[in-house]
């Protein structure tokens, strides 16, 4: 049964020490540059320093969550980024059914080679394959992958949504997990109501099963780091979808991408993972933190629904 949710963005920027942020922030795309708002020039390297204890501090309580629960998997959700697909193959949703996955755990803002922070993190193949058919069954279209094979991205291995967060959160662990990649950037896109109702189904799916999971949406909150919102955050937003967890109304959320929006749009579709996770779990969160940070060019959130036996 899944007993544990927990929720984090994971903006590179987060993962870096204060010294590399000034690099993060001047990534920001030409055209958007003269548009910054004035907060960000309030974000000092105290400033940094302060949000980067906090960071740490949340990933401290999401993981003590995590060790104490004791899941026999964990179920990551979120966004491929091009690292596996391409326009070539862009499934709405893929279960990787793998033996293990691989990546770098260190952000590209740190110039580093992918080699020097390579980890290898073991799938619990055999829950993979429960959960495929399980959302078969149950009417979902899901594509699979049993191969971790690179068209976007081939020394840095499986996106950032796995390994970014791994060494703060469960990587020491020995926690097996099952990735699922929604198409969060790139049509076609998975409504917020499909996302709720995939979440819902991955609790039905695993409800009579003897092993302990937890789920994990990794991503978000509000962020365009490329587009033409890049440093800007939408706190009202990202107010609305913590207050939705908090409050045991997550369905709500359902409501999420079946409109346009320029907020919506970009990274902002990693959204899409907390209403999965919501849908998993459907009791109500606690939000351990939330920072509307510009020079990590978005809106950082963390927030774990309480372990249930």
């Amino acid at each position: 049964m899944i007993g544990l949710g927990l929720a984090s963005s994971h903006a590179p920027a987060i993962f870096c020490p204060p010294e590399v942020w000034p690099a993060v922030y001047a990534a920001i795309p030409e055209y958007t540059k003269k548009s910054q708002p004035a907060g960000a020039a309030l974000e000092t390297r105290d400033v940094i320093e302060g949000y980067l204890k906090r960071v740490d501090t949340a990933f401290q309580k999401l993981r003590a969550e995590l060790a104490a629960y004791k899941p026999e998997a964990l179920i990551i959700v979120g966004d491929d980024d091009r690292h596996m697909f391409d326009e070539s193959n862009m499934p709405a949703v893929c279960v990787f059914t793998g033996k293990e996955v691989w990546g770098s755990t260190a952000p590209y803002y740190m110039k580093q080679h992918p080699a020097d922070s390579r980890v290898t993190i073991p799938v619990h193949s055999d829950l993979a394959q429960v959960i495929l058919r399980g959302l078969i069954k149950r009417d979902f279209d899901p594509a699979h992958s049993s191969v971790l094979k690179n068209v976007g991205d081939p020394e840095g291995g499986v996106s950032h949504m796995v390994v970014y967060p791994a060494p703060k959160l469960y990587l020491g662990l020995d926690i097996p997990i099952i990735p699922i990649f929604l198409n969060e950037y790139n049509p076609p896109q998975p409504t917020g109501r499909r996302c709720w109702d995939i979440g819902v189904a991955l609790a039905d799916i695993l409800k009579d099963r003897k092993e302990r999971v937890a789920i994990y949406a990794s991503g978000g909150l509000s962020h365009d780091p490329f587009g033409p919102r890049a440093g800007w955050v939408d706190e009202p937003l990202d107010r609305w979808v913590l207050e939705r967890i908090e409050q045991d109304r997550g369905e709500e959320l359902a409501q999420l991408f079946s409109f346009d929006s320029d907020t919506l749009r970009g990274g902002s579709g990693e959204i899409r993972a907390w209403i999965v996770a919501a849908g998993a779990c459907r009791w109500a969160a606690r939000v351990v933190d939330y920072m509307p940070i510009h020079h990590a060019k978005a809106g950082i959130g963390f927030a774990y629904w309480p372990a249930r036996e």
